[in-house]
């Protein structure tokens, strides 16, 4: 079923208001002052049922200049308008000033309703009808029905219904699979439920019982119940307008602006890029950090335009800014803005987010204009490719792909197939783009050339220490280094990093004391020798390379702190070891000891060895057989 929403629009006192009474049988009104002044202050509600038997929700804005802010948290995500204009008096400075913000916030279709018909004659009528046509010449509304109706007296109204009826049968459905997102537009407390929100459901569904967050807070809160048009349901869609009960908030905690989505998928910002049009009408140019008001979803936050290739822009004219706010709001890519002059407030201008999460810097204008136009223009694959690119060596997961691209995760996993050119997948669900795997890869020869330069003789750095020198985290590393030894860039061995196709060759004279080093180390036995007896028996200055060099060849082992073992030796004492546990099933210190024909100072660092082998596992004072027994 499609669901869907109802817009007005209009200058003040042109009777928006008396028209969704005449139509729906509503008071959208809902505050005295409104009845005591006879205008709207903030946006009402109503229900609409169509000739056709479906049903519409009617947002009713206010025309007044000073109240604009309110019909912009209510405009957003309708699928039709009705621009109002008085038959008796044409069009006027908010009738512009809607149809400015209608066409910024790229509103595709709507009705022209000249109301107050009983106050007008037929010659008067059309000479209205005549400056209204002139009024949205080259907007979406040129070719849009025109309509005359008196709310008084009903004329015009059946045919009024049955041209909303007709054009909103081809309203495309809104996406159900979308994630979940409801900017609020009105908080209340109901006694005996607690606190309430409500506002348009933009994307997704909801259900009672769903875990959602609330945004900018961070909160996580628990849908108790929802109403649509004012029946209780158990799903809400995208394109209804809904009250969600909330569970596990306090109705001072939220307030008109913050946003209610499913967790984990948007994350508020204080700085994001945009396409922006200035309109044509705006008086001057606008300056690089111009302070403006800025409008989006339900909120309204001051904030300030950076113009990112140039220091001004003239009225008409197009560019990609960086918009920085003054508080954290919530957007998402392909969310429609709307900027007003600080002072004095009126519309100036408006676009599109095209990177929720921005922070170029000026200098960087080239390469933010080319990034820009690609997310822009590249289509969701275009989108995840680029922000992928940007994340550089960092793998990110799809929820952090989801949160950081503003596209949902399900999207992203039908994407995959399509980006195998560009996008590398590893292990743990991570994803890379190929050029950031390729300067991970980079990256590491680079820190290995760096090492082999000052350690020429050893097989290369830990893992650890490359892990930080790359600032990646220990996931994301481990997943690297398994895809680049996987690629036959680099090899892992014991916990080491080194250049796959790389061998260590010993010049004369370094080959002669390692074999000297072995000779004297095989005659110490299992009464081992430590480096720094090793270092005054050879007294060359390669003597501890080359005790790693020997130690990462497999042709010794170091036991303890510095203990070095013939590697053929420590075999013979595992034999022996495991022989021992076979047949008596334990092994206490004084009996490795005597196995080994060793002393008890040797003895115990010699079985910890046994223990990190797991040929042996501690029980108190003696040894049981351990894993690789």
């Amino acid at each position: 079923m499609k669901h869907l929403i109802i817009g007005t629009a209009g200058h003040v006192d042109h009777g928006k208001s008396a028209l969704i009474r005449a139509l729906t049988g509503t008071e959208t009104d809902r505050f005295p002052e409104e009845k005591q002044r006879g205008i709207s202050i903030d946006i009402g509600f109503a229900q609409f049922a169509l000739p056709s038997g479906r049903r519409a929700a009617v947002i009713d804005v206010p025309g007044h200049e000073r109240f604009i802010k309110n019909m912009l948290a209510g405009i957003t995500g309708i699928d039709l308008v009705l621009l109002v204009v008085a038959a008796d008096e044409g069009v006027m400075p908010q009738t512009q000033e809607h149809l400015d913000i209608l066409r910024l916030l790229d509103i595709q279709q709507g009705i022209i309703v000249l109301t107050k018909k009983d106050l007008v004659d037929e010659e008067l009528l059309e000479l209205v009808a005549d400056d209204v046509r002139q009024a949205v010449k080259g907007t979406f509304l040129e070719r849009a029905p025109l309509i005359a109706v008196s709310s008084l007296t009903g004329d015009g109204l059946p045919a009024l219904a049955q041209t909303l009826d007709e054009t909103l049968e081809g309203t495309e459905p809104k996406d159900m699979t979308a994630f979940a997102r409801l900017p609020v537009d009105r908080a209340f407390v109901r006694p005996g439920f607690g606190t309430v929100v409500t506002g348009t459901l933009v994307g997704g569904m909801m259900q009672e019982g769903d875990r959602l967050e609330l945004l900018p807070l961070a909160l996580e809160v628990r849908v108790r119940g929802l109403q649509v048009h004012g029946e209780k349901v158990a799903r809400a869609e995208a394109g209804q307008r809904v009250a969600v009960n909330l569970a596990g908030i306090e109705r001072s905690d939220v307030k008109r602006g913050h946003v209610l989505c499913a967790p984990g998928v948007l994350q508020p910002t204080d700085s994001f890029a945009a396409r922006l049009h200035l309109l044509e009408s705006w008086p001057k140019e606008m300056k690089h950090g111009v302070r403006v008001h800025l409008h989006t979803g339900s909120s309204e936050v001051l904030a300030r335009v950076l113009l990112l290739d140039r220091e001004t822009l003239e009225p008409g004219d197009t560019a990609y800014v960086q918009i920085k706010t003054e508080e954290p709001l919530v957007v998402g890519r392909g969310d429609h803005y709307i900027i007003r002059a600080y002072s004095p407030v009126h519309t100036m201008a408006g676009g599109v987010v095209v990177e929720p999460h921005a922070h170029y810097k000026k200098s960087q204008a080239d390469q933010a204009l080319a990034e820009l136009k690609i997310k822009e223009t590249g289509g969701t694959g275009g989108v995840l490719a680029e922000t992928l690119a940007r994340s550089a060596i960092t793998p990110l997961s799809v929820a952090e792909l989801a949160k950081r691209s503003g596209i949902p995760p399900e999207t992203i996993v039908a994407e995959l197939p399509g980006l195998a050119q560009d996008v590398r997948e590893l292990e743990g669900g991570l994803l890379i783009h190929r050029r950031g795997f390729g300067a991970f890869v980079a990256a590491v020869h680079q820190h290995l050339e760096a090492f082999y330069q000052q350690f020429p003789l050893r097989q290369g750095p830990a893992k650890e220490e490359v892990r930080r020198k790359l600032g990646v985290g220990g996931k994301e590393f481990t997943a690297l280094l398994g895809a680049a030894e996987a690629a036959d860039e680099i090899s892992v061995n014991r916990e080491r990093v080194g250049l796959s196709d790389r061998t260590i060759t010993l010049n004369a004279g370094q080959a002669k004391i390692a074999e000297a080093m072995l000779q004297a180390i095989a005659a110490a036995g299992f009464n081992p020798l430590p480096t720094g007896e090793l270092k005054e028996l050879f007294k060359a200055r390669d003597t501890e390379e080359l005790v790693i060099y020997l130690t990462e060849q497999g042709q010794v082992a170091r036991v303890g702190d510095d203990l070095i073992v013939a590697a053929d030796l420590m075999a013979e004492g595992a034999r022996r070891t495991r022989e021992h546990l076979k047949a008596h099933g334990k092994l206490s210190v004084a009996e490795f000891r005597d196995l080994l024909g060793t002393t008890r100072k040797y003895a115990l660092p010699l079985l910890e060895w046994m223990d990190e082998q797991k040929i042996t596992r501690r029980s108190g004072d003696e040894r049981l057989p351990g894993a690789n027994a």
